[in-house]
Formats: C-alpha cells, sequence, structure tokens
C-alpha cells in the first residue's frame, strides 16, 4: 500500500504495531481500526523509518546476496554431511574444507577417485599434519556418494557465481556512495561489502535519527529501558531491523579480532564484566552503530587505540602508585610512561643492594 499510494502524493505513515496494541480482551479487526485511527488523529502513532526509493531497491539486491550466501552455507553443509558419512575426516586436517587444497579433493572425488593414497599424494599446498591427509581420507564412498557430492559442488560453484554477479551489481548501483563507502571501510570490522549492505539498509540520511543513540536502537543493538521505583535493571535489546543488526553483529565479530584496535580491547572488557561473549559482541555492534552514525554524518573515523578501555589500565594505575610510594618519580600520560628514577639500586654478586640516590 505504501508503495502504491506515496507516488500519488499521498502522505502514507507506517506504524510500529506493538506502539499501538489496544487493551487485552477487545481485539477485533473493527476495534484495531477505530483504535487506530484515534491515536493517528491525536498523533500519539509514531512514524517508522521508510528510506528513500533507490535505498529500498538497494536493500533489495542486498538482501538478496545475503540469502545467497546462506544458501551456500546450508550447501556446505550438505558436502561435509555427504563426507563424513562416507568416513572422510577431511575437515579435522584442512582448515577450510573450501580452500585451495580442499576443493583440489573434492573434485577427484567427485569425479571417481576414491583411493587414499591417490588423493593424499595430489595435495601439493602447505596442510598443518599433513602426515594424516591418508589417514583422513580413508572412506568407503560408493557411486551414491559420488553422484550427491557431484551436485552439490555444481549446486555450490552456481551459487558463487550468482553471489558475484550481485556484488558487481551493487557495487555499479553504489558508485555515487563510493566516497562513504570508503570511509566505513575504514572502521575495524566493516569492508566494502558490509559497507554497501549498510548503506543500502540505513540509507544516508540520518536526519531521521535525532543522535547516535537512537540509531543504534532503531538497528537493534541497544538494550531497552527497564526502571522500576528508581531501579534501572537489565532488559533485552529493543526489536530493530533485523537486516542491520545482523551486519553490524558480524562487522562487531570481526573487529573484536583486530589487533591494536579500540573495539578489541573494548571487547575483552565487556566480555570481562558481562560473563558473556554473546552480550560483548552486542555491545560492540552498538559502538560500531554509532561510529556510523558519526560517519555517515559527515565525520572521519579515527580509531581511539589498544589502551582505550584495557582491563590493563587499572593495573597500569595500581603499578604507578606503588612505584611512587617507593621513590620513582614517574609521569604516565597518554598510556606511555616517561620515568626519571631518584635512586638508583646495584646488586653485588653475594646478593646485597646498595641503594644511591642523585
Amino acid at each position: 500500500m505504501h508503495n502504491v499510494w506515496e507516488p500519488l502524493g499521498l502522505n502514507v505513515m507506517i506504524g510500529n504495531a506493538t506502539h499501538m496494541k489496544n487493551v487485552p480482551g477487545r481485539k477485533t479487526d473493527m476495534n484495531d481500526s477505530h483504535w487506530i485511527a484515534q491515536l493517528h488523529r491525536f498523533g500519539l502513532i509514531k512514524p517508522s523509518f521508510v528510506p528513500e526509493g533507490v535505498f529500498q531497491r538497494l536493500r533489495l539486491l542486498s538482501r538478496h546476496r545475503t540469502n545467497l550466501v546462506d544458501d551456500l552455507s546450508r550447501v556446505k553443509n550438505r558436502v561435509e554431511k555427504v563426507l563424513q558419512d562416507g568416513n572422510i575426516k577431511w575437515s579435522s586436517i584442512v582448515s577450510d574444507t573450501f580452500g585451495v587444497a580442499g576443493m583440489k579433493i573434492l573434485d577427484l572425488i567427485a569425479d571417481g577417485v576414491t583411493n587414499a593414497q591417490t588423493l593424499a599424494a595430489s595435495v601439493t599446498t602447505k596442510i598443518k599434519r599433513k602426515e594424516d591427509a591418508e589417514k583422513a581420507l580413508t572412506n568407503c564412498f560408493t557411486k551414491e556418494h559420488i553422484f550427491v557430492l557431484k551436485e552439490l559442488l555444481k549446486q555450490f560453484r552456481h551459487i558463487q557465481a550468482q553471489i558475484f554477479e550481485v556484488e558487481n551489481e551493487l557495487t555499479e548501483r553504489m558508485l555515487p556512495y563510493a566516497h562513504l563507502v570508503d570511509e566505513l571501510d575504514k572502521i575495524p570490522g566493516i569492508d566494502k561489502i558490509l559497507a554497501m549492505a549498510i548503506i543500502a539498509e540505513a540509507s544516508t540520511n540520518m536526519s531521521a535519527f535525532p543522535d547516535e543513540r537512537k540509531f543504534a536502537a532503531w538497528a537493534g543493538v541497544a538494550s531497552g529501558n527497564n526502571e522500576s521505583a528508581g531501579k534501572k535493571k537489565r532488559s533485552k535489546c529493543r526489536h530493530g531491523n533485523p537486516h542491520l543488526r545482523k551486519v553490524l553483529i558480524q562487522a562487531a565479530n570481526g573487529a573484536k579480532q583486530k589487533h591494536g584496535s579500540y573495539y578489541r580491547a573494548k571487547y575483552r572488557k565487556l566480555q570481562s564484566r558481562l560473563g558473556s561473549a554473546n552480550k560483548a559482541k552486542v555491545g560492540i555492534a552498538n559502538r560500531l552503530a554509532r561510529a556510523i552514525y558519526k560517519v555517515m554524518g559527515g565525520a572521519t573515523y579515527k580509531d581511539l587505540g589498544y589502551k582505550r578501555g584495557d582491563p590493563a589500565e587499572k593495573q597500569i594505575e595500581q603499578l604507578v602508585r606503588k612505584l611512587k610510594s617507593l621513590g620513582v618519580d614517574i609521569r604516565h600520560e597518554n598510556h606511555q610512561m616517561v620515568v626519571n628514577s631518584i635512586r638508583k639500586v646495584t646488586v653485588d654478586k653475594t646478593g646485597v643492594f646498595q641503594e644511591t640516590f642523585h
């Protein structure tokens, strides 16, 4: 209805159903229509964010790519199941079953080569535990196993080609926003594909969100409010844009692994305090969403550095105080220490130490 009526010049408002619930026990279609009309007349319905038409079409491409990636993962799982059923434990030898070495073995098996020695001898790339390759490739494959594996590999390559075509089309449509893609690419955990997905979901118009916290809440990576009698309690994340939330969680998973970054240090601190890796990952996604809001608004990203939010910071402060109490003149600035000792300690071979001050 929105896509049909909006071109006619009608101002269509889409509201969140959870904000318009009537009193339980009085729900009928007629009562709901009267209730929604009454709320709208008094301005009590908050309109949902609907991006411009160009971004709706970009969303279609981005979400189609996501669906294809999910299909590719399912095909990979089916291939692994066939290998396990044929007693091939190839995934315990290689880090990636579908890497260079893995695909070479899969193609040979699909062509009917099942001899373990022949398969192991064909591996030319560097893999861990190469001496165990022959044991892992010892199998009981039948003609049916080979047929199913061959069909799955055809499906795997077909989906890969589809993903490549969609990415090319999405890249071409994103040319007007290439500068934003480059800026978002500077944020740890975000590559060009994720940057294009973020622009497609959130658009480039940040005026619809008052600040970065509202944007993070709309993305579904901010905790809700749960306060009673002046006490704030923990609450689950509010339901936001599920597609953007998935992208942000994926970006957080990459950001927490980048050495020397603020997000890696913050993740370790949150994981230690919350006791949950998933909750800490959502916390990093929240900070990524707030950084994305500022970059989309014209700001330039700059990493705060590893020591920002590092759990070792408190230990550094305690050691600095202890050194000062022992008579060492130490200045701790910007996570760099400048030490000017006012005493010198020397230890002779007998283990006796002497102090000299200067």
